[in-house]
């Protein structure tokens, strides 16, 4: 007999979240065992859009409109109802409403009971699952809690609600580590890695190419929403300070994405003169394109979870150099396939400087990279497991 299961996500931006849960969606069991609703918050964004066609799309009230936004966003926006919206949500986490406000809301959405409701994010959808009715609770953490924990600002909530789950699926050793450090919920929580459609990704990148890179130079990707913790900021500098030392001729950087930082990321570039040696390409639906004929990747996250981008990027052939956090530990083989750097700006700088002054080390890192795999059978069958 076919269960009912619920999967929670805040909102259906680009990115890591969106493209996990497809990826699980169209490659694991559960979907044609299982009759499958995702619940999206609030409608925002432009993910989402490989699912399966047999998962029912549902989405929240206007209630959760405001729940993917920080304070400082919409008074950038300068959107009063939104900002009213704010800080209704914001009274009623801090008074402990909240949990009447989830019942009514869900009331609303819900038109049936779930056998098991997945959590599919860090944060507020936590709180939306961990409040709900459903028989089996299971919550996806993402974040890399030893540099940030999204539940810090209401810490007596999550002290409630985390011990109601099941089971709590971290995306790596290290995130399982530093979560327990905070909640100690122990054996609750259980590894799986992030299942990764390599298929899809080797197809995409076959199609017809719309970009012209540059030819006798170090063709430079990367991919990720702009927000702080992403780290382009510092990128921006460090390829700023090679270019004052006249080491950056050789090289370009094409950084695909939008989001909040985009505006300060234009005025950095501006600023040091870099128009023609950092290219913001905006919101791309294939960045694939970009990187098979790339030569080098770059990850800068200040902190990272997983990175699924790696391991894209590898799939297709292209060396990673990335920051050191939950991620990168587990995914690259430092100094083989890629280069792991210490989490600061002068150590970024000094990686990038030395592949500069050194490119063959590229030509070396991608002849490792011909017989680079990635199993995901292992991963299937623990997510399979979860839902019998």
């Amino acid at each position: 007999m076919k269960k009912n299961i619920l999967f929670v996500v805040d909102e259906k931006c680009i990115g890591g979240v969106s493209v996990l849960l497809c990826d699980i969606l169209n490659m694991s069991t559960i979907t044609e065992k299982n009759n499958i609703d995702v619940l999206v918050l609030h409608n925002r964004g432009e993910g989402l859009n490989n699912l399966p066609k047999s998962i029912n799309l549902i989405y929240g009230t206007k209630y959760f409109e405001a729940v993917d936004f920080s304070i400082k966003e919409i008074l950038k926006a300068k959107n009063i109802k939104l900002l009213l919206k704010k800080i209704r949500l914001i009274l009623d986490l801090k008074t402990g409403m909240i949990k009447k406000r989830i019942i009514k809301e869900r009331k609303k959405i819900l038109s049936k009971k779930y056998d098991y409701e997945v959590a599919f994010k860090d944060g507020f959808t936590a709180i939306f699952t961990g409040y709900g009715e459903s028989t089996i609770k299971y919550h996806w953490i993402q974040y890399d809690y030893n540099i940030t924990n999204p539940n810090r600002r209401y810490p007596k909530i999550f002290k409630e609600i985390l011990p109601k789950f099941d089971k709590i699926i971290s995306v790596s050793e290290g995130v399982k580590k530093d979560f327990n450090k905070i909640y100690d919920l122990g054996t609750k929580v259980e590894v799986i890695e992030n299942v990764v459609d390599i298929n899809r990704i080797k197809e995409e990148a076959k199609k017809k190419n719309s970009i012209n890179l540059s030819k006798n130079k170090i063709n430079i990707i990367c991919v990720g929403r702009l927000n702080f913790c992403k780290g382009y900021d510092r990128l921006i500098d460090a390829v700023n300070k090679l270019n004052l030392e006249g080491l950056f001729d050789s090289a370009i950087v094409r950084i695909c994405g939008d989001g909040p930082e985009r505006l300060e990321l234009e005025k950095k570039i501006k600023q040091f003169n870099l128009k023609e040696k950092v290219l913001l390409c905006g919101m791309v639906s294939n960045p694939y394109k970009y990187y098979k004929n790339s030569d080098l990747f770059i990850l800068p996250s200040r902190y990272e979870a997983f990175g699924l981008v790696i391991v894209e990027a590898l799939a297709l052939g292209v060396p990673v150099l990335a920051t050191k956090n939950s991620a990168t530990k587990s995914l690259i083989i430092n100094n083989y396939n890629g280069l792991i750097v210490d989490n600061n700006d002068n150590d970024l700088y000094e990686a990038l400087k030395a592949i500069l002054k050194n490119p063959s080390k590229i030509v070396t890192y991608k002849k490792n990279l011909k017989d680079y795999e990635y199993n995901n059978t292992d991963i299937l069958n623990k997510i399979s497991s979860l839902f019998k």
